[in-house]
C-alpha cells in the first residue's frame, strides 16, 4: 500500500516529532516508519507494510532474535493487537491492499492491545533458519475476521476501523542456541531421517504448511512428526514448526525432501 517515512528534517507534515499522524520522537537516530494496520470503511481492509533486505542470508540452523519497537499513533481510532513479522527467502510483493501473510509469523505481539501513543514498545520474538532468508516484512498478521480493537478515541466513527503506528528500532542479531532443531528430513523409508526428531524435553511441537494449517502436534516426547497429516504423505516443501519447552519457545522451519 503507502507506506510512510518520518524524519527530522522535514518542518511539515512527515516532520519527527510532529506530523500528520501525530507527535512522537524517534526511538532512536531521526527517523521512523509509519504504517496504516487497519483501515475498514464498508470496503475490503486497508493495511500496509514495511521491508527490508537483509546485508547477507541467515544461514541454516542458527537462532536469530528478531525485535522492532512500535508507537501508536495520536489520530487512531482504534489500538489493535497482532503486529508481526516475518523473515523469508524471497521479496514479498503484492498488487493490493489487502492482508498478505496467511502462515504463522515468526515474531508477533500476541498480549494486549498496543495503545501506548507515548512511550515505545518492543516486540520481540526469536527463530532457527532454515538457510537463505534475506527480507524482513513487519506488518498485521492476525485474520481481519477475527480482529480484535480497543476504542481510544471517543470522537470515532464507530463504523470505521483507522488504526496506524509508527515503527522503529527494528534490529536482528543472531545469538546462541540452547539446542539444535533439524531444519530437513527425509521420510521415505529408507531407515535413515524418516522422522522430525528432537533430541531435548519439549512441552509441545506444533508443525504447519506454508498455508497456515497444522499438520502435526504432540506433547510426547517420543512421539516425533513422520512426514504425514492424518495418516497421509504430506507433499516436500517447507514446514513451519514451534516448539515450546519449559523456559523457551522455538520457532523455525523445516524441509521436506523425498
Amino acid at each position: 500500500a503507502t507506506s510512510d517515512f518520518f524524519h527530522s528534517c522535514n518542518t511539515t507534515n512527515v516532520g519527527v516529532p510532529a506530523n500528520f499522524m501525530g507527535d512522537q520522537y524517534a526511538f532512536e537516530g531521526n527517523g521512523y516508519a509509519g504504517i496504516l494496520l487497519l483501515l475498514e470503511e464498508n470496503e475490503p481492509s486497508w493495511i500496509e507494510y514495511i521491508q527490508t533486505e537483509l546485508s547477507s542470508p541467515l544461514t541454516a540452523g542458527h537462532t536469530y532474535r528478531l525485535s522492532f519497537y512500535v508507537s501508536h499513533a495520536d489520530v487512531s481510532d482504534y489500538a489493535i493487537k497482532g503486529i508481526g513479522a516475518w523473515v523469508t527467502d524471497s521479496q514479498v510483493t503484492s498488487s493490493n491492499t489487502f492482508q498478505l501473510f496467511q502462515s504463522p509469523p515468526l515474531v508477533v505481539n500476541s498480549a494486549g492491545f498496543l495503545n501506548d501513543s507515548i512511550y515505545w514498545r518492543k516486540i520481540e520474538g526469536e527463530f532457527i533458519s532454515s538457510g537463505g532468508e534475506l527480507y524482513i516484512t513487519l506488518g498485521y498478521c492476525i485474520d481481519t475476521n477475527n480482529i480484535d480493537t480497543l476504542r481510544t478515541n471517543s470522537f470515532a466513527d464507530p463504523s470505521s476501523i483507522f488504526s496506524y503506528y509508527y515503527i522503529d528500532g527494528v534490529q536482528l542479531e543472531e545469538i546462541e542456541s540452547d539446542y539444535e532443531i533439524p531444519n530437513v528430513f527425509t521420510p521415505n523409508n529408507d531407515g535413515i531421517n524418516d522422522i522430525f526428531e528432537l533430541d531435548f524435553p519439549f512441552d509441545l511441537i506444533t508443525i504447519y504448511n506454508r498455508w497456515g494449517q497444522k499438520v502435526f502436534e504432540s506433547d510426547d516426547v517420543h512421539n516425533f512428526w513422520d512426514g504425514t497429516n492424518s495418516g497421509l504423505e504430506v507433499s516436500d516443501g517447507v514446514y513451519y514448526y514451534i516448539v515450546k519447552t519449559k523456559n523457551k519457545i522455538y520457532k523455525g522451519f523445516v524441509h521436506v525432501i523425498k
